[in-house]
């Protein structure tokens, strides 16, 4: 019989084959993770392109409309009226209001609510990806909405003013809106923007690893880092750093009708009565 002209040294034994694949097995298990931090990392920076851009949305409609920012329209029989669906008109665009990465019809498992809003009226319809700054926390308006005005009469509803620019301490560093998990009012207060996230939610967690993309009133934009933490069973949010957290206030050391501390000083009592994550 004739033999085989193919030298059996020449062939890979099982032991080679099992390295090769142990190698490629490795490999696979240190890119994959290298490849999905590239793809978040591309979906932050596309979500913070979208918020210089509602910036620059938003600055048109503050200078048409006598240098005041975005009022509020809630309750009754009309439509809800946020910040998102007076500037959409400015930017002619409607997909730069979702966040790449928020893809939720409804807000979390955590207390759901739906994500109907007068921009996306369909419901259970992506939500929003941005919310505006009332303030710290929605009860005291340090923010850029007044107090509440109610209107009584066929169609009962409530106005939340826009401010005035030149009430404004320093433009450049107040926060206009921000990436948030709020919803079906969009807002960045403490006490909405993680609150349909699981208590014990760690930061890292959250959108974007916790670097949120925020547009300040000015119009310019960037990352910024934020904690994530509970007070009893509610899910609260702040930036991470002190300096940062008082670019929610119209003048960091002033007051809001019915308080008689400043801005800086309530937020600080916020800060200090969170247990925050790790």
């Amino acid at each position: 019989m004739r033999r085989s002209s193919v030298s059996q040294g020449n062939a890979f034994t099982l032991i080679e084959l099992l390295v090769v694949i142990a190698i490629i097995a490795i490999l696979a298990a240190i890119l994959f993770p290298v490849f999905a931090q590239a793809r978040a990392k591309a979906r932050a920076i596309s979500c913070l392109s979208n918020v210089r851009q509602i910036g620059t949305a938003m600055q048109m409609y503050i200078q048409d409309f006598d240098e005041t920012t975005p009022s509020i329209i809630v309750g009754g029989g009309v439509p809800n009226q946020d910040f998102y669906s007076l500037v959409q008109p400015y930017s002619k665009n409607l997909q730069m209001f979702f966040c790449p990465d928020r893809t939720d019809s409804k807000t979390g498992p955590y207390n759901p609510d739906p994500c109907d809003d007068s921009i996306n009226a369909e419901s259970g319809a992506r939500c929003i990806g941005y919310g505006y700054n009332w303030g710290p926390t929605s009860g005291y308006r340090y923010g850029l909405t007044g107090n509440r005005i109610r209107i009584r009469g066929e169609k009962n509803y409530n106005i939340e003013p826009g401010v005035a620019l030149a009430a404004i301490a320093a433009p450049a560093d107040m926060m206009a809106f921000a990436d948030t998990g709020d919803s079906p009012r969009y807002t960045i207060c403490a006490n909405y923007i993680f609150q349909y996230e699981m208590p014990g939610t760690k930061s890292t967690s959250i959108r974007h690893s916790g670097m949120l993309n925020v547009s300040f009133v000015d119009g310019h934009a960037k990352a910024m880092a934020w904690k994530v933490g509970t007070l009893g069973t509610d899910v609260f949010g702040l930036p991470k750093r002190a300096e940062d957290q008082i670019k929610y206030c119209l003048d960091p050391d002033g007051t809001a009708t019915g308080q008689s501390v400043t801005c800086r000083d309530y937020i600080k009592s916020i800060d200090a009565a969170i247990t925050w994550s790790n």
